[in-house]
């Protein structure tokens, strides 16, 4: 029994390490949004043609979008987190199928997001550095 609840207690560790990555993550996600944010809302008065400035409206919109799912996700994180505590706790409980399912969803949504920022980033630095814009001194 002893080695089995060693087995246990250190799957909810690599859980529990994982959630609280995926919590960094998300915090550093929603940080690079606000700066692209911060950025667009710097250079906005100087595009010049309707074609830019619906892109930058479109961004804009994205990165909104982004705000609330990364909230979101903090909020489902921070929920499982406690899950995993509680859990840890008692060793000699197993880790149900349940939370190992919603473990693993949330993987594959954390796998999503990070993949689709590196996107979206990408996309916009390519956007700003090709903006027509008028030079105001």
């Amino acid at each position: 029994m002893m080695v089995k609840n060693k087995i246990i207690s250190s799957n909810t560790q690599q859980y529990i390490f994982e959630n609280s990555s995926w919590i960094r993550l998300i915090e550093y996600l929603h940080q690079e949004n606000t700066h692209m944010k911060n950025r667009l809302s710097e250079i906005i008065d100087q595009i010049t043609n309707k074609e830019s400035l619906g892109m930058a409206e479109q961004y804009q919109n994205r990165f909104l979008t982004k705000d609330d799912l990364y909230d979101h996700m903090l909020h489902v994180l921070t929920g499982q987190a406690i899950k995993w505590k509680e859990l840890k706790s008692k060793p000699s409980t197993a880790i149900s199928t349940e939370i190992k399912r919603t473990h693993k969803k949330i993987r594959e949504q954390m796998e999503f997001i990070e993949h689709d920022h590196a996107l979206i980033k990408q996309d916009y630095n390519t956007y700003l550095s090709a903006l027509p814009v008028n030079k105001k001194q």
